[in-house]
């Protein structure tokens, strides 16, 4: 089983690593590192959220000098109608139940304090019966991301187009900005809806069709790939039925036809055909979904849950396999090129897993046990004296299935994983380096380009971007 402590060497100090060739780690002096000459080498737009999202809020701040506060008086019975409204039902009541009016009726507050009781009897069975309905809402959105520290980092979401040269970065003030081939037109994607980011997923074979998991649902953009202007006329379709919000995944199934969502107030996944605008749900008791990833070959879906349980769909028969963990949820999850394998990692282990997957069968032997094996230790060890591994983030798998790159909750560095599929249910892992990022910078989030077929430089076998906490986002090549 690979180890962090077979890893080389960290960068030295005031070295950054820029690039793999042949097996071998290419780092740079800090000082000498100009990320725009890097970015033009490679063709790659050069991309800084922190320093975008500094400028807006600088502007912001001018306009908000200029705006003209008015104080109005309310009666109770328009502060209560309001508040509902605006944050719910028992806001409403709270501002019933304690409002100091001089025309505060107190019939109207007993009876909104008597109701409050009552909510709170409830809400005691309910979160009885059900725990994990105590960690709803978008404070809890955070712990079932791939994102690390999402509610105060800068960039929320990164997402390359499974097909052509296209970027999609979320960044925290709920906006999506989309980069391609033109450096002088990046979209930016902004709607009331659209708050408290989660997930963003490229429809295959199509130019610009983006879904977005966020707090309102899932919403669909559509964005005109011959636009010439930066924020596009048109505003995005709004995928939404029952409870099933905030949505925390959203992925398109390969072929581009179907768009499955996950919510954690949600035990259903929703199968949405996007184009009739109707849903089909895969419904099972138990607690609600987290997270979604389907297989490249489209034969299978793995939805995680925010209890120890998860599940791998056969998409043919929309038919479930049902697996458990000791402790923890999943918290990330990634597939094979050729959907034999599954990875995982969990929230209260540190070490990575291994799922094969051979014509519907676990593993070859009948006589094997049909669980999931560990084949790296991740566990957090100290090199010199800086801290590395620990509990995993976020996992992401080159789509060669050649590299696999691991980020951590609590330690700055990427650990990379070379990966060899040495027998059809056998996977060989050996590591490869670690990344590291300018002064106190970690990483953020992180994802492999799907496509590298447009590019001039024909020796790139693939390129990680990673977004550090700072904002700043690095293209890291392996060539």
């Amino acid at each position: 089983m690979a180890a962090l402590d077979t890893f080389p060497n960290l960068p030295l100090q005031g070295e950054i690593p820029v690039c793999e060739r042949d097996g071998r780690i290419c780092s740079l002096p800090i000082n000498e590192v100009d990320s725009s000459n890097l970015c033009k080498q490679l063709s790659y737009p050069e991309i800084n959220i922190g320093r975008e999202l500094f400028h807006h809020a600088a502007g912001h701040v001018q306009d908000h000098r200029r705006t003209i506060m008015v104080p109005i008086n309310e009666t109770l019975i328009k502060r209560i109608t309001r508040t509902f409204f605006e944050e719910g039902p028992v806001e409403a009541l709270n501002e019933a139940a304690n409002s100091n009016s001089q025309h505060y009726n107190v019939f109207l507050g007993s009876l909104a304090r008597y109701m409050l009781v009552l909510v709170d009897v409830g809400n005691s069975i309910k979160f009885f019966l059900k725990p994990h309905l105590k960690e709803q809402g978008v404070g809890s959105v955070g712990k079932y991301t791939q994102t690390r520290d999402w509610s105060k980092s800068a960039i929320r979401c990164i997402r390359w187009h499974p097909n052509c040269f296209k970027i999609a970065i979320a960044a925290s003030d709920d906006s999506i900005r989309v980069y391609g081939d033109e450096p002088s037109i990046v979209p930016i994607l902004k709607s009331g809806l659209q708050k408290s980011i989660t997930s963003l997923a490229w429809r295959p074979f199509t130019a610009g069709e983006l879904a977005v998991g966020c707090q309102n649902g899932a919403l669909i953009w559509n964005i005109d790939p011959n636009s010439l202007i930066t924020r596009p006329l048109s505003q995005a379709v709004r995928l939404r039925h029952g409870n099933h919000f905030p949505v925390t995944s959203v992925e398109w199934s390969p072929n581009g036809c179907l768009l499955a969502s996950a919510s954690i107030n949600d035990p259903a996944i929703l199968i949405w055909d996007v184009d009739q605008n109707k849903q089909v749900p895969l419904r099972r008791v138990g607690p609600p979904c987290a997270l979604l990833k389907w297989s490249p070959t489209g034969s299978r879906l793995c939805a995680t849950t925010v209890s120890n349980v998860f599940r791998v769909w056969k998409t043919d028969r929309w038919t479930p396999d049902r697996w458990t963990i000791n402790s923890g949820t999943i918290q990330s999850v990634v597939w094979s090129h050729s959907g034999s394998h599954l990875l995982f990692v969990t929230t209260e282990e540190s070490l990575l897993y291994c799922l094969g997957f051979i014509e519907d069968e676990v593993f070859t032997s009948t006589f094997a046990p049909k669980s999931a094996l560990p084949i790296a230790d991740l566990s957090k060890i100290t090199i010199g004296k800086v801290e590395v591994g620990g509990r995993p983030q976020a996992l992401a798998w080159c789509p060669r299935s050649r590299y696999l790159a691991v980020t951590f909750k609590d330690t700055p560095a990427i650990a990379i994983f070379n990966t060899v599929n040495v027998a059809h249910s056998r996977l060989n892992i050996t590591p490869l380096c670690f990344l590291t990022g300018i002064g106190i910078e970690s990483a953020s989030c992180i994802s492999f380009q799907e496509n590298l077929g447009h590019r001039s430089n024909e020796k790139l076998q693939t390129v990680l971007t990673i977004g550090w906490s700072s904002g700043r986002i690095q293209y890291f090549p392996f060539v």
